[in-house]
């Protein structure tokens, strides 16, 4: 992976994250649904203003969010904000966000968690089970340092 195209592409087949906030010096990590803007710079979350995450968002916009799905594994440091700007909650609406938000999207309370990401990390296990099997045992028997059954990279967004 190389270009930000090819980041927004992978995450876009990622319907949730576990998105990671700092209480106070407590880290607090919860999932929530994933949608992208429709201009694929931000990653969105339906929330409610009331929530304790858009405290903690407030006092600290540092986030961390993961992202795990077949063999595939995704890490993203961002910064956050809380918005009701209704384009944005118009992009991250869905029939999942009607059903934690019964009011509707024009309702009292209703906001998106705005994540601009600035760092990931990418793992991405492409090796088949017998392959991974294999690997591990030569890193065991002393073949090789390690198994060798992962492409990792970081990209700077």
């Amino acid at each position: 992976m190389t270009d930000t195209t090819q980041f927004w592409d992978m995450i876009e087949k990622f319907d949730t994250a576990m998105v990671v906030t700092r209480d106070g010096q407590e880290l607090r990590a919860r999932p929530m649904a994933l949608k992208l803007s429709s201009a694929r710079d931000l990653l969105l979350f339906i929330t409610d203003l009331d929530s304790h995450k858009v405290d903690e968002i407030e006092a600290d916009d540092r986030v961390a969010l993961s992202f795990t799905r077949h063999g595939e594994y995704v890490s993203v440091s961002g910064r956050a904000r809380v918005s009701t700007d209704k384009a944005l909650i118009d992009d991250a609406w869905d029939a999942e966000a009607e059903a934690w938000m019964p009011q509707g999207k024009d309702g009292p309370g209703v906001a998106v968690l705005a994540i601009e990401p600035t760092q990931a990390e990418i793992w991405d296990v492409n090796t088949s089970k017998v392959r991974q099997a294999y690997e591990f045992a030569r890193a065991y028997l002393g073949g090789k340092d390690r198994p060798d059954v992962s492409h990792n990279e970081k990209l700077d967004l």
